[in-house]
Protein backbone atom coordinates (compact mmCIF):
# COMPACT_ATOMS: atom_id res chain seq x y z
CA UNK A 1 0.00 0.00 0.00
CA UNK A 2 2.54 2.95 1.02
CA UNK A 3 3.82 1.93 -2.50
CA UNK A 4 0.66 2.70 -4.34
CA UNK A 5 0.45 5.41 -2.32
CA UNK A 6 3.92 6.82 -3.22
CA UNK A 7 3.36 6.24 -6.86
CA UNK A 8 0.03 8.67 -6.42
CA UNK A 9 1.98 11.27 -5.12
CA UNK A 10 4.75 10.95 -7.49
CA UNK A 11 1.99 11.62 -10.63
CA UNK A 12 0.28 14.39 -8.53
CA UNK A 13 3.82 16.32 -8.74
CA UNK A 14 4.33 15.44 -12.69
CA UNK A 15 1.01 16.46 -13.32
CA UNK A 16 1.96 19.85 -11.08
CA UNK A 17 5.26 20.52 -12.91
CA UNK A 18 3.29 20.40 -16.44
CA UNK A 19 0.31 22.88 -15.11
CA UNK A 20 3.13 25.06 -13.88
CA UNK A 21 5.60 24.98 -16.38
CA UNK A 22 4.20 23.72 -19.00
CA UNK A 23 0.10 24.86 -18.93
CA UNK A 24 -0.64 24.89 -22.93
CA UNK A 25 0.66 21.14 -22.80
CA UNK A 26 -1.21 20.44 -19.62
CA UNK A 27 -4.42 22.10 -21.02
CA UNK A 28 -3.90 20.32 -24.47
CA UNK A 29 -3.90 16.99 -23.23
CA UNK A 30 -6.99 17.52 -20.23
CA UNK A 31 -9.02 18.55 -22.68
CA UNK A 32 -7.86 16.00 -25.77
CA UNK A 33 -8.83 13.38 -22.80
CA UNK A 34 -12.17 14.78 -22.33
CA UNK A 35 -13.35 16.43 -25.48
CA UNK A 36 -16.78 15.03 -25.76
CA UNK A 37 -17.23 17.04 -22.02
CA UNK A 38 -17.61 20.25 -22.90
CA UNK A 39 -19.75 23.26 -24.36
CA UNK A 40 -17.99 24.19 -27.52
CA UNK A 41 -20.07 27.96 -27.77
CA UNK A 42 -19.54 28.67 -24.56
CA UNK A 43 -15.63 28.11 -24.50
CA UNK A 44 -15.58 30.10 -27.37
CA UNK A 45 -17.35 33.31 -25.86
CA UNK A 46 -14.94 33.52 -23.06
CA UNK A 47 -14.80 33.81 -18.79
CA UNK A 48 -18.20 35.42 -18.69
CA UNK A 49 -20.33 32.76 -21.19
CA UNK A 50 -18.35 29.43 -19.09
CA UNK A 51 -19.50 30.69 -15.98
CA UNK A 52 -22.82 31.46 -16.93
CA UNK A 53 -23.14 27.94 -18.01
CA UNK A 54 -21.59 26.45 -14.88
CA UNK A 55 -24.05 28.19 -13.18
CA UNK A 56 -26.64 26.90 -15.31
CA UNK A 57 -25.94 23.48 -14.49
CA UNK A 58 -25.14 23.95 -10.61
CA UNK A 59 -28.99 25.38 -10.73
CA UNK A 60 -30.38 22.21 -12.17
CA UNK A 61 -28.92 20.76 -9.01
CA UNK A 62 -30.55 16.77 -9.29
CA UNK A 63 -32.31 17.25 -12.36
CA UNK A 64 -28.87 17.61 -14.22
CA UNK A 65 -27.94 14.85 -16.45
CA UNK A 66 -24.81 13.10 -16.16
CA UNK A 67 -23.10 14.50 -18.81
CA UNK A 68 -23.81 18.23 -18.35
CA UNK A 69 -22.15 16.96 -14.70
CA UNK A 70 -19.24 16.15 -16.75
CA UNK A 71 -19.38 19.19 -18.61
CA UNK A 72 -19.72 21.71 -15.85
CA UNK A 73 -16.27 19.91 -14.31
CA UNK A 74 -14.53 20.57 -17.65
CA UNK A 75 -15.54 24.21 -17.62
CA UNK A 76 -13.95 24.60 -14.22
CA UNK A 77 -10.52 23.73 -15.93
CA UNK A 78 -11.71 25.75 -18.81
CA UNK A 79 -12.48 28.63 -16.50
CA UNK A 80 -9.07 27.95 -14.63
CA UNK A 81 -7.23 28.45 -17.95
CA UNK A 82 -8.82 31.44 -19.32
CA UNK A 83 -7.77 33.21 -16.04
CA UNK A 84 -4.47 32.31 -16.33
CA UNK A 85 -4.60 34.66 -19.60
CA UNK A 86 -4.89 31.56 -22.29
CA UNK A 87 -7.62 31.13 -24.64
CA UNK A 88 -9.74 28.41 -26.89
CA UNK A 89 -9.14 29.44 -30.47
CA UNK A 90 -12.41 27.88 -32.98
CA UNK A 91 -11.86 25.17 -35.37
CA UNK A 92 -9.98 26.05 -37.97
CA UNK A 93 -10.13 23.88 -41.09
CA UNK A 94 -6.87 24.20 -42.38
CA UNK A 95 -5.03 23.91 -38.23
CA UNK A 96 -7.50 21.75 -36.12
CA UNK A 97 -7.02 18.38 -35.62
CA UNK A 98 -9.36 15.45 -35.04
CA UNK A 99 -9.20 14.60 -31.72
CA UNK A 100 -6.50 16.77 -30.08
CA UNK A 101 -5.99 20.80 -29.36
CA UNK A 102 -3.37 22.18 -31.18
CA UNK A 103 -0.99 24.72 -29.11
CA UNK A 104 -0.14 27.83 -30.60
CA UNK A 105 2.76 29.23 -27.96
CA UNK A 106 1.87 32.29 -29.76
CA UNK A 107 -1.03 33.17 -29.50
CA UNK A 108 -1.19 31.41 -25.77
CA UNK A 109 -4.26 29.45 -27.29
CA UNK A 110 -5.90 25.87 -28.15
CA UNK A 111 -7.45 24.83 -31.25
CA UNK A 112 -10.65 22.75 -30.29
CA UNK A 113 -10.42 19.97 -32.73
CA UNK A 114 -13.20 18.75 -35.04
CA UNK A 115 -14.60 15.71 -32.41
CA UNK A 116 -15.61 18.39 -30.09
CA UNK A 117 -18.12 18.87 -32.30
CA UNK A 118 -21.42 17.66 -30.76
CA UNK A 119 -22.52 14.78 -34.09
CA UNK A 120 -19.01 15.03 -35.73
CA UNK A 121 -17.49 11.83 -34.53
CA UNK A 122 -13.55 10.47 -34.53
CA UNK A 123 -13.98 8.82 -38.41
CA UNK A 124 -15.57 12.27 -40.13
CA UNK A 125 -12.59 14.32 -38.05
CA UNK A 126 -9.52 12.07 -39.42
CA UNK A 127 -11.46 12.33 -43.00
CA UNK A 128 -11.22 16.15 -42.62
CA UNK A 129 -7.43 15.85 -41.61
CA UNK A 130 -6.33 13.31 -44.46
CA UNK A 131 -9.04 15.69 -47.18
CA UNK A 132 -7.05 18.66 -45.98
CA UNK A 133 -3.58 17.24 -46.29
CA UNK A 134 -4.66 16.26 -50.39
CA UNK A 135 -5.94 19.58 -51.15
CA UNK A 136 -7.62 22.81 -49.01
CA UNK A 137 -10.82 23.11 -48.92
CA UNK A 138 -12.30 25.57 -51.44
CA UNK A 139 -15.98 25.84 -50.35
CA UNK A 140 -18.16 24.44 -47.82
CA UNK A 141 -20.42 22.08 -50.08
CA UNK A 142 -16.39 20.85 -50.67
CA UNK A 143 -15.86 20.65 -47.12
CA UNK A 144 -19.02 18.55 -46.86
CA UNK A 145 -18.57 16.11 -49.77
CA UNK A 146 -14.73 15.49 -49.04
CA UNK A 147 -15.22 15.23 -45.03
CA UNK A 148 -18.13 13.24 -45.29
CA UNK A 149 -20.06 15.57 -43.48
CA UNK A 150 -23.89 15.16 -42.72
CA UNK A 151 -26.15 18.36 -42.77
CA UNK A 152 -26.74 18.73 -39.35
CA UNK A 153 -23.07 19.04 -38.35
CA UNK A 154 -22.41 21.19 -41.40
CA UNK A 155 -25.10 23.72 -39.86
CA UNK A 156 -23.73 23.40 -36.16
CA UNK A 157 -20.19 24.54 -37.84
CA UNK A 158 -21.40 27.10 -39.70
CA UNK A 159 -22.97 28.55 -35.94
CA UNK A 160 -19.83 28.16 -34.54
CA UNK A 161 -18.35 30.61 -37.43
CA UNK A 162 -15.66 27.80 -38.68
CA UNK A 163 -16.51 28.72 -42.07
CA UNK A 164 -15.76 32.67 -42.24
CA UNK A 165 -14.63 33.47 -45.72
CA UNK A 166 -15.41 30.63 -47.39
CA UNK A 167 -18.42 30.31 -50.25
CA UNK A 168 -21.38 28.45 -49.89
CA UNK A 169 -19.73 26.80 -53.16
CA UNK A 170 -17.85 26.90 -56.25
CA UNK A 171 -21.17 27.84 -58.12
CA UNK A 172 -20.94 30.94 -60.10
CA UNK A 173 -24.30 33.25 -59.59
CA UNK A 174 -24.67 35.41 -63.36
CA UNK A 175 -27.47 37.43 -61.65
Amino acid sequence: PKAHACAYVMMAWRVAWFKLYYPLNYYSAFFSIRRSDFDVSAMLKGYDAIKRRIVEIKEKGNLATIKENDVADTLQVALEMLARGYCFKNIDIEKSKAKTFVISNEEKALYIPFCAVDGLGEACGLKIEEERKIKPFYCIDDFASRGKVNQTTLQKLKELGVFEGLPESAQMSLF
